[in-house]
């Protein structure tokens, strides 16, 4: 069957795929598929109708929760809400992580196939057609661009039915394919397996006015694999100085890896993404499902020319930017590395209806909301996160935890977000709300409402702002059972903000001009333990 999702409500499937998944096609390769009977249109028993819990195993603590003071929480923690799943966490089987210790606790992706509140787990289509590498390309190497692979690889997309995938693979000692700018049609999928690597050109001119590498739009197209997208971002240009990265730090432009434009029904699903130019994924579109996905940028310590490559000289290159009226789409079970945002909604022409469940960041700037964002944010629910700042060599504004910024140029009404079960460590910002991102002006104030930060901890001492931009557009936001390991007064700062503290502990009261704060907590509640929580890749 073709690679398609849906979005779940109440227990049924809207748009054209099973709510079970169904099997995968004879020619699909190793990716395997989610469990369940095809249906058309209706869902069945669904993805963990008979699992586990959100979250399944992963952190256990305190009643097989997180150890806040309502149990459950929001966003589905471990041993929380499962819809029919059984949570498998016992009381008080948790350890509390504690200290800055930098290595993998060999922690997993949560356990999306057990959470009831995501769609199916995504299938591979079957392929119209297999195009083999061309190139063999040694490692910390660059491909020839003698010949391009461009014109074949667009026929096949071009000739390809709906539903189906054109399928790159390696073949003998060859691993390697090099492009310009693509383009996936309404229905098709670009299927970049296991062994091969898609490389984008280094010829600024090849690009010319596309947007992209690779550009999606229409209905139901997707680009999948357990092979690599390399955008080459951080080599050098053929035909100019430096690379990419050096013209975006230098104020220019560069094209991003994927360009999700005008589309629904859009999938991403398993693809390795590595040095974009600049953004890895513009996403716009109405219902998507990103599942399993690795951003890893820089993804060598030296480009092929000897100069080193890291997250602070990789400038723009955020991870996944849903903005320009995304909706109803899912970020999950992913891990993203890179130079500036991990995720960054974006939504001049509004945003709404996010799900961003089981992921693991590395280096980046946080997961955030803006800056620009006119058109308004609201509904997102972010769950069971970890970012982990360790040995990324970014400081100050360039790490952060949780992120909402923007300014009076750009700025509106994010409203309804929840952050649940996330942890972080060796990030100089845990939380970071901010109204004045930069000194531009306007009329477009930004105003935050209805924020929910519940079970965090950061297990290293930084920085918590919360903002409001004046007495009329206050930050209203609630605290429950966040606590950030050493953390001292003069590291809290806070400006016109509606602050409700509980029903579980906060380890610091924010103060300030305009603030007001109400103590609604009750008993007494345990840190989130943060358990299984960090992942190197």
């Amino acid at each position: 069957m073709s690679l398609r999702h849906v979005w779940v409500i109440g227990g049924c499937a809207l748009g054209l795929a099973a709510c079970g998944g169904g099997s995968v096609a004879p020619d699909a390769g190793p990716l395997s598929s989610s469990s369940g009977s095809a249906s058309t249109g209706m869902a069945t028993s669904g993805v963990g109708s008979t699992g586990q819990g959100a979250g399944g195993s992963g952190a256990a603590s305190s009643g097989g929760g997180l150890g806040g003071a309502d149990g459950g929480g929001q966003g589905g923690p471990p041993g929380g809400e499962g819809g029919s799943g059984t949570a498998s966490g016992s009381a008080g089987s948790g350890s509390v992580e504690g200290g800055s210790s930098a290595g993998s606790d060999g922690g997993t992706l949560g356990t999306c196939a057990g959470d009831t509140k995501l769609p199916p787990e995504p299938t591979i289509p079957p392929a119209c057609s297999t195009l083999t590498a061309s190139q063999t390309v040694s490692a910390g190497g660059v491909p020839s661009e003698t010949s391009l692979d461009t014109t074949r690889i667009q026929a096949a997309l071009n000739s390809c039915a709906s539903g189906k995938a054109v399928r790159l693979t390696a073949s003998g000692g060859n691993d390697a394919f090099i492009t310009g700018p693509l383009q996936v049609p309404s229905g098709v999928s670009l299927w970049v397996d296991s062994g091969a690597t898609l490389f984008g050109t280094r010829n600024p001119s090849v690009y010319g006015s596309a947007s992209a590498l690779v550009t999606v739009s229409g209905a139901n197209s997707s680009i999948v694999g357990d092979g690599v997208i390399d955008g080459q971002g951080g080599e050098p240009l053929i035909g100019k100085a430096g690379s990419f990265w050096d013209a975006n730090g230098g104020g220019g432009a560069s094209p991003a890896l994927i360009d999700v434009a005008g589309a629904t029904n859009f999938t991403l699903y398993r693809i390795t993404l590595h040095n974009s130019p600049m953004f890895h994924v513009k996403l716009a579109a109405k219902g998507f499902v990103v599942w399993g996905v690795t951003i890893k940028t820089p993804s060598k310590a030296t480009n092929s020319a000897g100069t080193a490559l890291t997250p602070s000289s990789a400038h723009n290159t955020d991870g996944i930017d849903p903005g320009e009226a995304a909706s109803d789409g899912y970020i999950v079970c992913s891990k993203i590395s890179d130079g500036d945002d991990h995720i960054a909604i974006k939504g001049n022409t509004g945003v709404t209806n996010l799900t961003i469940a089981h992921n693991h960041f590395m280096a980046g700037h946080g997961m955030s909301i803006g800056s620009e964002f006119k058109g308004g944010v609201s509904n997102v629910n972010v769950y069971d996160l970890s970012i982990d700042g360790t040995g990324s060599g970014l400081g100050g504004g360039s790490s952060n935890g949780i992120r909402i910024k923007s300014d009076p140029s750009r700025g509106g009404l994010v409203s309804g977000v929840t952050y649940s079960d996330v942890c972080v460590r060796q990030i100089a910002n845990p939380i970071l709300l901010t109204p004045h991102y930069s000194n531009l002006s306007g009329s477009n104030i930004p105003q935050y409402s209805g924020i929910t930060i519940r079970d965090f901890h950061a297990l290293t001492s930084g920085t918590v702002t919360i903002d409001g931009y004046d007495a009329a557009h206050l930050t209203a936001i609630t605290l429950d059972n966040v606590v950030v390991d050493g953390i001292g007064s003069s590291n809290v700062s806070a400006a016109n903000a509606d602050v409700t503290l509980g029903p579980g502990s906060v380890n610091f009261t924010p103060s300030g001009t305009g603030v007001t704060v109400k103590n609604q907590v009750s008993g007494s509640s345990q840190p989130n333990p943060c358990t299984g929580k960090w992942v190197t890749f």
